[in-house]
């Protein structure tokens, strides 16, 4: 009897001990829903590449993506899905150790971010991004999850060189 209740509630928590790539990875296979994920293989991959490690602007640039496990960007215009999206990422702050680090709002974008301590100061070990409003006079919700030893100031750069949607709003977070 008491094993099956551990059970029983082990399986009831397992949503709450799941992480934000787990969370919305149904989303990937929707079909109006555009998706991009970076593992930690394919960073792996980069770092090895064989750059030019004198300048120090790329020697940065390495540095921090050897320190990324992951990143994962899905984007819709659907306003149904996208506020399925926005009801997961709102259960997944609630049940998450995640914590604010900003929002904003502007005439056509509410924006927030979530994230948890890194292993230093201005590091973090998850970020999270709800994006949710207009782009190009269409209706657009984009949540970004990054996880990894990840330093604020230069993920911006990052993102904006693989052309993450919503990079540009990380840009407010440093």
């Amino acid at each position: 009897m008491k094993k099956s209740i551990l059970i029983v509630m082990a399986i009831l928590m397992a949503p709450v001990f799941g992480n934000a790539q787990s969370k919305f990875e149904r989303y990937e296979k929707m079909r109006e829903v555009s998706a991009m994920v970076i593992t930690s293989n394919m960073f792996k991959l980069l770092a090895e590449i064989d750059l030019d490690s004198d300048d120090p602007e790329m020697q940065q640039y390495i540095n921090l993506i050897e320190n990324l496990k992951n990143i994962k960007v899905i984007s819709t215009e659907n306003t149904g899905i996208g506020a399925e999206m926005k009801q997961d990422f709102n259960s997944y702050i609630g049940s998450s150790s995640l914590e604010k680090l900003m929002s904003f709002k502007d005439e056509k974008k509410n924006v927030q971010f979530y994230s948890k301590p890194g292993s230093q100061k201005n590091y973090v070990s998850e970020l999270l991004m709800l994006m949710q409003g207009e782009e190009d006079g269409k209706p657009m919700t984009v949540v970004l999850s990054i996880t990894g030893d990840i330093d604020l100031k230069e993920v911006s750069k990052l993102a904006k060189d693989l052309e993450v949607p919503g990079a540009e709003q990380l840009e407010k977070v440093n």
